[in-house]
């Protein structure tokens, strides 16, 4: 089992396949939210995100609770860690993971999904699937082509996301929690009845 580089830590898209730094309180939220929480605050940890990163671990162990999950270590290692590679390491990655890990596996194939982050999760801005911003340096014969290549990819990256959400349901039910409970659901309003305290973040 490989150690995670500080590397791969800045190299995580902190904010796909959801981003939490603007929530609305009609959103509603479930155990999976814990994967993206998770991996973005070893991202934010390793580019020394403070105010943000408080957000994410108070809404982060807000839901272990809510969803009676508070005995899972990751809740433990969420709240104390503070090294980008040694959270990852407590949430189950790895660098390459053995064919028998799965857990370890699901995040390898998680990192390659969400390698095109989709152009509106916050991640990036603007429309980086077209092959050059710069219309007069593409071959005129060849923009049908080059444009039609940008949307695709773009598909791609959403159907990447919406497939991530899936494997990180397995994520946390390789965590420990019980499959009966992944269909949970609380709304950002019923967390704030319940006293959490809302923080928005410009994305």
């Amino acid at each position: 089992m490989s150690l995670i580089p500080d590397s791969l830590t800045a190299s995580l898209t902190p904010f796909v396949p959801r981003d939490y730094r603007y929530l609305f309180e009609s959103e509603v939220l479930e155990p999976a939210d814990l994967v993206t929480i998770g991996s973005a605050l070893a991202w934010m940890h390793a580019g020394q995100h403070e105010e943000l990163a408080g957000w994410y671990r108070s809404l982060g162990d807000v839901l272990f609770e809510r969803f009676g999950l508070g005995a899972l270590p990751q809740r433990r290692a969420i709240q104390e860690l503070t090294s980008g590679p040694e959270l990852l390491r407590a949430l189950g990655v790895v660098v390459e993971p053995d064919w028998d890990d799965a857990l370890g596996r699901s995040w390898w194939m998680r990192s390659r999904m969400l390698g095109l982050p989709e152009v509106g999760s916050g991640a990036i801005a603007g429309d980086p699937y077209q092959l050059t911003f710069d219309r007069s340096r593409m071959p005129e014969e060849l923009q049908p082509l080059a444009a039609g290549v940008a949307e695709e990819l773009a598909a791609h990256a959403r159907s990447a996301n919406a497939l991530a959400r899936k494997l990180d349901r397995a994520i946390v039910a390789l965590w420990g929690c019980p499959v009966e409970r992944l269909d949970q659901r609380v709304t950002v309003a019923e967390l704030v009845a319940g006293g959490l305290d809302l923080q928005t973040f410009e994305p």
